[in-house]
């Protein structure tokens, strides 16, 4: 099977992101002076055509800066160093290039001008005259080394897999501009696999042991089209410089920011910042102003519920799983806490509006009295793990309540998200809560990380944490299988038997899923999209491309 993509440039068309923020420059990295030289948005496009050329600057940007909101330290910005989370990623994601990226509709060009694949054998040529960040050409020597790199330091977020995991059996070298990467097993997302890991230069990282701590000369030099100009951990602040090397289009704006803001709807208001999230209650209001442009994720935030049936294994009992369901009032989650934007959780998992969503799983109704009878006199008692911000604890509030209401005493201790991750990856909780966004994302991406036994916690991403302590023979088999299942149709009539067993067997707990918007300027700047495996359009690299 082949297929060749186009230049970026003759099918990408309008598009990017970020944040006001006036700060001197304080180091990309922990406090340190950085040089790097050594979906729908809205549908007023050709009305707003005008307002944004206006806007070009003397270099051709379409804006001189995006602004977003900063605030919260998402690690710094390179392979090793970033935090797992979506906005972590999304900003390292910035200054290193992938081979490919995605669009609305398919896998595309990115460092890569073309690809072909055969069998086991993937190609990949570069762009002519394509270079890292400080000027040195970025050849098929440097994507060598990052794959052998990478096999021996897996970075934050790894798409080529960890010890026997790593797909990549070998490469041939072709050319400066053409290698061909040699899977172990092809399988329906090995494209998106390899046309995802970031290139790193085998100039700075082949004197380097310890990636995980490096913060020498060169640890910020990426291969993509913005450069990391400066960056505060203490403070959340970001800025991103447009790379005037980038060989495939022209960015959209020539500085992305990320600043510090108290009131992100005052930011907004007040033309701080360009680009935020909009609460569901003011919906309306900024539907009616026709200067500003919104985007849905539907659906796209989802919370579940993990137990760690090696500490509590007394909830391998099937009818204790279905008695929790029956006590949580999963409904007032939606109605209180996202305030009526999103659903009660699928306990399929995915969520409804997927393409891959069955609408046949087993529903799981509220049930107090039912499930009082289960737990009455039974004398359980847990500690419910949670994130101490955004509304992770109001939902760990509404558990503690319900699962007390019906005989099982909780007790919720609080950490930052990044702790609570770590705590959870490392099995140390009994109950926890996790909320993470991506639900509205490709399911294949996610779904065998969490229900195969051979798969399971593969991954970074929150998506990843699933059930410890809990297996399924049919689960792990119906996971594996859809992975190597090229035909579409096929490929999602196993993801639904998989989403019924699920819900059958309950290993996690859906709780429900949030549905946000993001509001923009769209006078000012019109390019925000979603691709087709993402809904996030700030965290998304061709929002930042003038396409």
């Amino acid at each position: 099977m082949e297929v060749k993509m186009k230049n970026i440039k003759k099918i990408l068309l309008a598009s990017f992101m970020i944040v006001v923020l006036v700060f001197t420059v304080s180091g990309c990295g922990s406090h340190v002076n950085v040089d790097n030289t050594n979906g729908t948005a809205s549908n007023n496009v050709d009305e707003n055509k005008d307002n944004i050329e206006s806007n070009k600057d003397s270099d051709g940007y379409l804006v001189e800066t995006l602004k977003l909101e900063g605030g919260t330290d998402w690690g710094t910005p390179n392979p090793f160093l970033n935090e797992s989370r979506g906005p972590g990623t999304a900003k390292m994601r910035l200054v290193y290039a992938s081979l490919l990226e995605k669009d609305e509709t398919s896998d595309i060009s990115w460092l890569a001008e073309s690809f072909d694949f055969n069998g086991n054998d993937y190609t990949f040529t570069l762009f002519d005259n394509t270079t890292f960040q400080d000027g040195t050409p970025l050849t098929t020597e440097d994507i060598a080394f990052t794959i052998d790199y990478f096999k021996k330091n897996p970075p934050v977020s790894n798409s080529l897999g960890a010890g026997e995991k790593f797909i990549v059996d070998h490469y041939t070298i072709v050319d400066e501009k053409t290698i061909t990467i040699t899977v172990k097993e092809a399988n329906a997302d090995t494209l998106s696999s390899l046309g995802s890991f970031v290139i790193i230069p085998k100039h700075i990282w082949e004197k380097v042991d310890d990636p995980y701590s490096y913060t020498g000369d060169g640890y910020l030099v990426g291969s993509g089209a913005y450069k990391c100009t400066a960056y505060e951990g203490a403070t959340g602040t970001y800025e991103f410089t447009a790379y005037e090397g980038w060989v495939n289009g022209k960015q959209a704006a020539e500085k992305i920011q990320f600043v510090p803001v108290s009131d992100a709807i005052l930011a907004f208001e007040n033309g701080e910042i360009d680009i935020t999230s909009m609460p569901a209650d003011l919906k309306d209001k900024y539907v009616s102003d026709s200067s500003v442009g919104i985007v849905e994720k539907a659906n796209d935030m989802g919370y579940k519920m993990l137990i760690n049936y090696e500490k509590c294994p007394d909830f391998l009992d099937i009818k204790l799983r279905q008695a929790i369901y029956a006590a949580l009032d999963r409904q007032s989650v939606v109605d209180n806490v996202f305030r009526g934007a999103g659903t009660v959780g699928s306990a399929g998992y995915v969520p409804e509006g997927s393409l891959y969503y069955n609408e046949d799983v087993i529903k799981y109704e509220y049930n107090p009295e039912a499930a009082k009878e289960v737990f009455d006199g039974k004398g359980y008692n847990v500690t419910l793990l949670v994130a101490d911000s955004g509304d992770d604890v109001n939902i760990g509030e509404i558990i503690k309540n319900n699962l007390e209401a019906v005989g099982i005493g909780v007790n919720v201790v609080a950490y930052d998200s990044a702790t609570r991750d770590t705590m959870i990856n490392n099995g140390d909780y009994e109950f926890a809560l996790v909320g993470n966004g991506g639900w509205g994302n490709n399911p294949p991406t996610f779904m065998r990380t969490l229900f195969s036994d051979e798969s399971k916690f593969s991954g970074t991403n929150p998506h990843s944490m699933g059930a410890i302590g809990y297996s399924s023979k049919e689960m792990t088999e119906l996971a594996e299988a859809q992975v190597y299942e090229t035909d579409f149709d096929a490929r999602i009539k196993i993801f639904k038997d998989l989403e019924y067993l699920v819900s059958e067997e309950i290993p996690l707990f859906v709780i429900a899923n949030k549905s946000s918007y993001s509001m923009y300027k769209k006078d000012y700047y019109d390019g925000w999209m979603k691709t087709y495996a993402y809904q996030q359009a700030e965290q998304n690299r061709l929002s930042y491309m003038a396409r």
